[in-house]
């Protein structure tokens, strides 16, 4: 099975499960205890956390650990009385944008977000927020553009930062006007349900979650140690990456598109006019279904996604590229590629043929007369 679906998550790094193992056995001590053992514990959680904020260019004591992204983005957000965001973001800042009313702001064709009219909706907002890299296309922000212009504004901002973290080297600390940023663990060889929130020092922050003083009385609850101590591995193996990893990815994406485009594809790569992480191609075969095209490919053994898997289960085109105004069809004409650390030149060899074969085989039982291959997909309460 090859599979690259890494946007929506990765496989655990051995290196990682080895680690976590201790605390799920024998370490096994709440870390805010008192006793010598427990204080072992807090001083390994107090390592991973050290290794997650230089991932991030950041100081320790500006990580605070959550349960996901997702948390750590409605934390952010949460500070907020009105903030703008853009019309291209993931799910879990789109939605809490919908029930806030928040105003959305508009990209070009390449994905870029308008920095004109950016500018202009940050009047009379106290945050924004934006997805440093898109998790559909890979396409990269200009963030000092955009959170200088909500500094001038006088707008907070929150940076997602989930499909940057580990793939393209930054530091948060290079830009003044980002106060908050969100990171996930599994989506660099870490393990499920753990997060972080970057919170600057000296920035207002108001606790989501309250109870205990965890996590210096900003995240109540019991922390996640296991998962804490798998993050800070995944972290420490992703700078190591961060050396030459993204121009091996940059190379394995040509590959596979070369073999593509020699055998008379014409694949379309959807933001390739803009900035973009190397790790991910947004793609579409003109007149393939990508749902059809998927489960081929699943079948012959090649896993991917249409889109982000948090809304896989949605009938309705991507809002992503429908945002950066591709039509209802070809919105349904794209998959999503991703790379992860484990992969190779042979494997994207054998994904190419599997992806050629596929194509080829959908493009024969179409035709005039029977129109493009549709898949079903009954409706979900």
């Amino acid at each position: 099975m090859i599979y690259w679906d890494n946007n929506a998550t990765t496989r655990l790094a051995p290196e990682v499960l080895e680690a976590m193992r201790p605390y799920l056995e024998e370490e096994f001590y709440n870390p805010s205890a008192s006793y010598p053992q427990a204080r072992r514990v807090r001083a390994a959680m107090e390592e991973a956390r050290e290794t997650v904020a230089a991932l991030l260019g950041v100081h320790a004591d500006e990580i605070l650990f959550t349960s996901g992204a997702t948390e750590a983005t409605h934390s952010a957000l949460a500070q907020f009385s009105s903030f703008i965001t853009t019309a291209t973001e993931h799910p879990a800042t789109m939605r809490m944008a919908q029930q806030e009313g928040a105003e959305l702001c508009p990209v070009l064709s390449s994905g870029i977000v308008d920095v004109a009219a950016w500018s202009k909706l940050l009047q009379g907002h106290d945050g924004a927020s934006f997805a440093f890299v898109n998790h559909e296309t890979g396409v990269i922000q200009p963030v000092e553009k955009l959170s200088d212009a909500a500094l001038r504004a006088g707008a907070r901002v929150h940076l997602d930062a989930v499909q940057a973290a580990g793939k393209i080297p930054f530091s948060l600390h290079d830009w003044e006007g980002v106060d908050f940023a969100s990171v996930s663990a599994h989506k660099l060889h870490g393990p499920k349900g753990i997060g972080a929130l970057y919170v600057r020092r000296g920035a207002a922050f108001r606790p989501l979650m309250l109870g205990g003083s965890q996590e210096s009385g900003r995240r109540a609850g019991t922390e996640n140690v296991p998962g804490i101590i798998g993050f800070g591995v995944a972290a420490g193996l992703a700078v190591e990456a961060l050396k030459n990893r993204p121009r091996f990815y940059a190379g394995l994406r040509e590959r596979f598109l070369s073999h593509l485009r020699s055998a008379g594809l014409e694949p379309v790569e959807q933001g390739a006019e803009a900035p973009r992480v190397p790790h991910v191609v947004s793609l579409r075969v003109p007149g393939c279904s990508s749902e059809a095209l998927r489960l081929l490919l699943e079948v012959e053994g090649l896993l991917c996604s249409a889109g982000s898997a948090c809304t896989s289960f949605e009938p309705e085109a991507s809002h992503v590229l429908r945002a950066m105004g591709l039509s209802d069809t070809e919105a349904r004409e794209t998959l999503r590629l991703s790379w992860n650390r484990f992969c190779s030149a042979a494997e994207t060899d054998a994904a190419a043929d599997i992806f050629i074969a596929c194509v080829r085989k959908l493009r024969s039982v179409q035709g005039m007369h029977t129109g493009p291959v549709v898949v079903y997909t009954p409706e979900h309460e």
